[in-house]
Order: structure tokens, then C-alpha cells, then sequence
């Protein structure tokens, strides 16, 4: 089809939709016309309004989840070899295994810029504040300037190791791993494997 026979095409419909309008309504042709165009255009910026705002949101909220838990798990990683090192030095414990339990995830303390206010009135003076969260632009991508990272607190240990049935070796783990993690012995299960 060519761009003439498209147009006669549109505008037949167009045509059609207009007669069955006014013939129910009874308004004039152009008057139902401009009302037409001026729902659908209404209708296309509220659609597009939702379809950008859904696809950001759960980008954002996609991308912020899977930082936290990519983190909270590389700590946890990263805390079990250490700790897996150690005890395996410790005279008799041999082979060892363990599992770290968390308390909660990974918590980002962003930097803020605070701005105050003073109002002062004759019989009262109030303060308002203003926070907003410090954007710095990297690679081309915005986000968020990281003031601290709290990383999860450490809630129990399960060590299983081939010295673990001797109670002078078990209570020497037991005790290298309170000191480490500042957790109760209580937290820390020791047993042979």
C-alpha cells in the first residue's frame, strides 16, 4: 500500500467512527472529531505515564535488591574462608567445614545533604530540615553516595571438623570463634565430623 491509499484508508474509518458518534450524541463533525483526538491523546499520555513509571520502579528496586544480597552473600563468603582458615590452624582440629548464619542483610548509609531552616515567629521559633540524598554520576549511571556499608551481624556457627569429638579441641575452637565474631558460645556448635 502506498502512503495515498493509507490516508483514503484512515480517513474512511475515521469517517465511519465520526457518523456512528454523532448520530448517538449529536454533535457536529468537527466538534466530535477534536473530542476523539483529544481522548485518545489524553489516553496515550496516561498509558505511556504508568508503562514508564512500572519499568523504573521495578528496575530500580531489581537492581537495589540484587546489590544487597550480592553483597550480603560475598560477606558471608568472604567471612567463612577466614574463619574456615583459622580454626583449620588450630592444633588437632583437621579438616573442617562450617556455616555462618546472619542477622539481617546488608544496611547502606548514603551521604546526605541537610539543610535547615529557622522560622521565627513572635511567640515561637521552629526548625525545618531538609535531607537529600547526595547523587554522584559514574560511567554514565547515577546513584547514590555510599557513606557506610553496616554489614549483617553474625547470629550463629555451625563447625563441623575431624577433631571436634575431643572436648579440649572443641572448647579451643569454640572459644577462637567467640573471640573472632564477638558472639556468644552459646551461638557456636562444634561437632566431629
Amino acid at each position: 500500500m502506498n502512503s495515498m491509499n493509507i490516508k483514503n484508508s484512515f480517513s474512511k474509518s475515521l469517517s465511519k467512527i465520526t457518523n456512528r458518534f454523532q448520530s448517538k450524541i449529536g454533535l457536529s463533525g468537527k466538534v466530535l472529531l477534536i473530542v476523539i483526538i483529544g481522548i485518545m491523546g489524553l489516553l496515550m499520555i496516561l498509558f505511556s505515564e504508568f508503562i514508564t513509571a512500572g519499568k523504573t520502579d521495578k528496575s530500580n528496586k531489581i537492581s537495589k535488591s540484587n546489590d544487597d544480597t550480592s553483597y550480603s552473600n560475598s560477606y558471608k563468603e568472604r567471612t567463612e574462608k577466614e574463619l574456615k582458615d583459622i580454626i583449620s590452624k588450630i592444633d588437632g582440629v583437621g579438616q573442617v567445614s562450617l556455616m555462618l548464619t546472619l542477622d539481617g542483610t546488608t544496611e547502606y548509609v548514603y551521604a546526605e545533604d541537610v539543610d535547615t531552616e529557622t522560622d521565627e515567629n513572635s511567640d515561637s521559633k521552629s526548625d525545618k530540615y531538609k535531607n537529600e540524598v547526595i547523587i554522584v554520576d559514574s560511567d554514565g549511571e547515577e546513584k547514590a553516595l555510599i557513606k557506610k556499608i553496616i554489614e549483617p551481624k553474625v547470629k550463629g556457627v555451625v563447625i563441623v571438623c575431624t577433631g571436634g569429638g575431643k572436648t579440649e579441641i572443641k572448647e579451643r575452637v569454640i572459644k577462637a570463634v567467640s573471640s573472632a565474631l564477638n558472639i556468644s558460645t552459646n551461638n557456636i556448635c562444634v561437632e566431629k565430623g
